[in-house]
């Protein structure tokens, strides 16, 4: 809001002012003098928060407040002309400055508090209590508390934590108990693994756990967040093509991309850098004379971000030491080095070169460095970090709170940063798909092409893991860096307890044994994990559905699907006639014979099968074949019906009207004329279908001109495979029938995905399916009979053997290794380093061809080079001595075989 003032006294001409420079109450000083000047109401700039009732909700300000907060916009042609108006009789500004303020928006990223909750809160604020209290004076209530909040475990004093009394297991969260099914989905899967945890290795004594900062946020912003980050990789792709073809490097590594960034944020300044203004010559952008260096050090502040970051002489590095960079400036030159290290500043930041954090952290001095920085970035007043936490607070006393930032730090003093590619080297290198390079130091650097890390799903158990060994001390040394100067500090202390120094001289954090054998321990636990991802086996589920009726509300309970059962489209259907040309052979019976074109070939070869007692193998095969035997039309023997003939056939195809644009695909049109006149008209505007099909209204594609007939929509082909909706009915809803006094099916639709394929062995011995679709899964489920048919064709001798559904799992035999699962225990936990090389789970699934990608894999793009190793591709024959399992939340082998 005072940015708008601050927007508004400018534009009256009043002078330039910066209020976030300004003290607070110099601030309204000076808005109250102008605005009285100017004739505006001031009474806006005033707010008392000790009026009791509703009369705090007439004052001025609120007023303002809740018109900007609540207006949802207007039909004028601004969509705000209301708000403006309202403003303008509330503030008396005219409308130019009404706008200014009727465009204000607030943001959604700080607490949500209400107003009753403010109006409880403020008073104690005023008193000068601190909102969550006070670290120096822990034992002071915080504001909230006085007014009768008390927000986490953190409320609590030892003596009530040691008393609380904590349930054996978590409960799952009800259907709409959060009202954010995708939040509840979230934290009902936190809650199984939990209680699978508990139930088998019994309750922690405590838990650690990592919050992620982009769970708060919203759809919208997820996938803005996604969005950048692919534009983020495709820009980084392209560097690193220009570094290798301008720059000569060989292998372009994350702290190359990283240089080149920060040398093109110098690039207005003509490539100098910010503190010794020395020039960069491209040449030696990646020699040792240049440095990246932290802005604010890394020894006080654990910051090791891209804004953090900047380009300079490794002597000017080595001398700033650990000084921030506007200390270091101040130091050398005095007060006018730092008014022209500000303008430098500025004029990047005003030509975007670099962003605001950037700039404010190369403005800020040594003695403005927050303490507990990390602490204030774990947001533990996020949406789904808050339950979460709160609800493992219920089963343990102590719940430690960690960042992705303290765990990489930890993973890479560990030496884990590696071990997630020796594990998956081996299989990569039999492929020829690894590569051994040379760093600009000479070491040689082993390297997967084109992997990372977070292809495995066991980046997440390596966390874990890492997470799992993170001490409280950890933390706190990371979090209050700056202090470890004080040799009488805490920070210090842990310092000297928990940090040693590398080779290098660098400080690292001590492994919690021996590095090699925690090491060994890692890649050991991670060789025997499986991954365990939910199958979807539900097809219906009991919901209560609620409709409005005159005086309230029907409910009724009925079954409800669990996913689409159709492709929204519509389908019409239609016959077409499909000409063959078929060799005459054993298929050649009465009835495939009716199907010959060929009048005279039709009844030549309908008189062969009668001489042979309509036996086709007798009259078609062998030295009756028409090679050896051929049939004559003539006495003269001239004409003979060929060994091919042609045969036609009528199909139902599935039909839709769509309207001529430039993405019609022609081809897929019904009517040969239409089709025809079409592709003239595409031909007409030299094959681009966008002149020839983008203004039809104006220029008619003309069918019969005469007649005034033009093309405006066609009859296309659709889906080769559709579902009727319903039958057809006349108007009074009775069935109309066919000449064959059947139902007349219409209304098509694709019936998308399927739910399963059932396998059976048939009477010979041979592997058969039948592939279920999720609308005829359903339809078995709300006629109550089983969902997988086990006894399909059982009159035929077939046997069930199992089901295959999306994410089950399987897992296979191999004949290179000699691994074969039927002659193992599949459940010893003893057993899982050699069940994991070959245990795949189900990805897709239709006729006769089953996709299945490897459970450790997070890719699902198949690679022909990794055929066979990350993916599967196979059809019956493919599946024959596999054996299905279950894991549970945590992993383990909890079934075997069809249940």
């Amino acid at each position: 809001l005072y940015d708008a003032f601050q927007t508004i006294i400018m534009l009256s001409g009043h002078g330039e002012h910066d209020f976030s420079k300004m003290d607070a109450t110099k601030t309204i000083q000076l808005v109250e003098e102008v605005f009285t000047a100017l004739s505006f109401s001031v009474e806006i700039l005033k707010f008392d928060a000790l009026i009791e009732g509703k009369n705090i909700e007439k004052q001025p300000l609120f007023k303002l407040w809740h018109l900007l907060y609540s207006f949802e916009g207007d039909n004028s042609r601004t969509g705000n002309q209301t708000l403006i108006d309202k403003i303008m009789g509330l503030t008396n500004f005219p409308k130019e400055y009404a706008t200014i303020i009727a465009n204000i928006s607030f943001q959604d990223d700080y607490g949500s508090l209400s107003t009753k909750a403010m109006r409880k809160i403020l008073p104690h604020l005023k008193d000068g209590f601190a909102y969550g209290g006070r670290k120096e004076r822990p034992e002071e209530p915080s504001a909230c508390e006085y007014a009768g909040y008390r927000h986490s475990k953190h409320s609590l004093n030892k003596e009530e934590i040691e008393n609380k009394v904590l349930k054996d297991r978590l409960e799952i969260l009800k259907k709409n108990s959060l009202r954010n099914p995708v939040v509840e989905k979230i934290l009902n899967q936190l809650i199984n693994v939990v209680n699978g945890i508990i139930d088998t290795y019994g309750k922690p004594d405590e838990i650690r756990i990592e919050l992620a900062r982009e769970l708060k946020k919203s759809a919208d912003e997820r996938e803005k967040m996604t969005a950048a980050i692919s534009k983020t990789t495709a820009a980084h792709e392209q560097i690193r093509k220009l570094l290798k073809n301008d720059f000569g490097l060989k292998h372009v590594s994350r702290t190359d991309l990283i240089r080149y960034k920060l040398y093109k944020e110098l690039e207005p300044r003509g490539y100098k850098t910010l503190y010794s203004d020395t020039y960069i010559p491209r040449e030696k952008l990646f020699s040792n004379e240049f440095d990246i260096e932290h802005i604010i050090p890394q020894s006080r502040l654990f910051d090791d971000s891209f804004s953090n970051k900047t380009l300079e002489k490794r002597e000017v590095n080595i001398k700033k030491g650990n000084d921030t960079a506007y200390d270091y400036i101040f130091n050398e030159e005095g007060q006018a080095g730092i008014d022209n290290y500000l303008l430098k500043l500025d004029d990047l930041v005003k030509d975007a070169k670099i962003s605001r954090t950037k700039y404010k952290k190369l403005k800020m001095k040594g003695s403005e460095i927050p303490d507990d920085f990390i602490e204030r970035d774990l947001r533990d007043s996020q949406y789904i970090a808050r339950h979460a936490k709160g609800m493992l607070e219920a089963i343990v006393k102590n719940v430690v709170t960690t960042t992705g930032s303290i765990t990489d730090r930890l993973r890479e003093d560990w030496q884990l940063v590696d071990v997630m590619q020796e594990l998956n080297w081996d299989k990569y290198d039999k492929l020829g798909l690894t590569e051994i390079i040379e760093g600009r130091q000479g070491q040689r650097i082993r390297r997967i092409k084109g992997w990372t890390k977070r292809n495995d799903h066991r980046h997440h158990a390596m966390d874990a893991l890492t997470i799992a060994f993170t001490k409280r001390s950890h933390i706190q040394y990371l979090n209050n860096l700056n202090a470890r100067s004080n040799k009488e500090s805490r920070i210090y202390e842990i310092e000297t307890k928990e940090l040693k120094r590398d080779e290098n001289n660098r400080l690292r954090f001590k492994a919690p044994i021996e590095i090699k054998a925690f090491r060994a321990a890692a890649k050991e636990h991670l060789s025997n994990t499986l991954i365990s991802i939910k199958a979807k086996n539900k097809v219906v589920t009991q919901n209560i559905n609620i409709t409005k009726k005159k005086n309230g509300t029907n409910k009724k309970q009925q079954l409800t699907p669990r996913g689409q059962l159709h492709n929204e489209t519509i389908y019409g259907s239609s016959l077409r006639y499909v000409t063959k040309l078929e060799k005459v052979g054993a298929a050649f019976n009465e009835e495939q014979i009716a199907k010959v074109a060929n009048k005279k070939y039709r009844a030549a070869l309908l008189q062969r099968l009668k001489e042979y007692n309509n036996d086709p193998k007798k009259a078609f095969t062998g030295k009756n074949s028409l090679q050896k035997s051929p049939l004559y039309l003539d006495k003269a023997q001239n004409l003979t019906v060929p060994e091919k003939v042609k045969t036609v056939t009528t199909e139902t195809i599935y039909t839709i009207r769509k309207a001529v644009t430039p993405d019609l695909k022609i081809e897929k049109v019904l009517d040969s004329k239409v089709r025809a006149v079409l592709a003239a008209r595409l031909k007409e505007y030299d094959n681009d279908p966008k002149k020839a099909f983008s203004n039809i209204e104006d220029q008619p594609i003309w069918i019969n001109e005469e007649k005034g007939i033009c093309i405006k929509r066609v009859t296309i082909t659709g889906v080769a495979n559709a579902q009727a909706l319903h039958d057809k009915r006349d108007k009074y809803g009775h069935p109309l029938l066919d000449a064959e006094g059947k139902n007349i099916p219409v209304d098509f639709v694709n019936t998308g995905s399927n739910h399963h394929v059932a396998i059976y062995r048939d009477n010979t011995g041979n592997l058969q399916e039948n592939v279920i679709s999720f609308f005829e899964a359903t339809t078995r489920a709300t006629l109550g009979i089983p969902i997988i048919d086990k006894d399909y064709r059982k009159e035929d001798g077939w046997e069930f053997l199992f089901s295959m559904k999306q994410n089950e799992y399987f897992v296979f035999p191999n004949e290179q290794t000699g691994f074969n699962p039927k002659e193992i225990d599949l459940m010893n936990p003893e057993n899982y380093h050699l069940i994991s090389p070959n245990l795949f789970r189900v990805q897709k699934i239709a006729t006769k061809d089953y996709v299945f990608r490897h459970h450790l894999e997070t890719n699902v793009e198949n690679n022909n080079d990794l055929k066979g190793i990350t993916w599967l591709r196979y059809g019956l024959n493919g599946i024959v001595g596999i054996v299905k399992i279950r894991l549970n939340h945590i992993g383990q082998v909890v079934a075997v075989g069809e249940e």
